[in-house]
């Protein structure tokens, strides 16, 4: 209808103006999953920590999957 005061809600708007996207190499990967953007060049200036993080994280899978076959070896 031409007079339909809702057809405004209907149509689609445009966002507004888009941040940059970072288009550099593969950043390191990070606990929280956040990808380098508007505001972070994917630099790792950490001390070490997110390294130790997912090394234990690892290491952890490992000693359980390793447990694991050792249990159910002679079933």
């Amino acid at each position: 209808m031409w007079n339909d005061p809702a057809a405004a809600f209907m149509t689609k708007k445009s966002k507004g103006p888009r941040k940059p996207e970072y288009r550099g190499p593969p950043p390191p990967p990070n606990r929280f999953g956040i990808k380098p953007g508007y505001r972070w060049d994917g630099v790792d200036r950490a001390n070490g920590f997110e390294n130790k993080w997912f090394q234990r994280i690892n290491e952890r899978k490992r000693t359980d999957t390793a447990s694991y076959e050792w249990s159910v070896d002679d079933m």
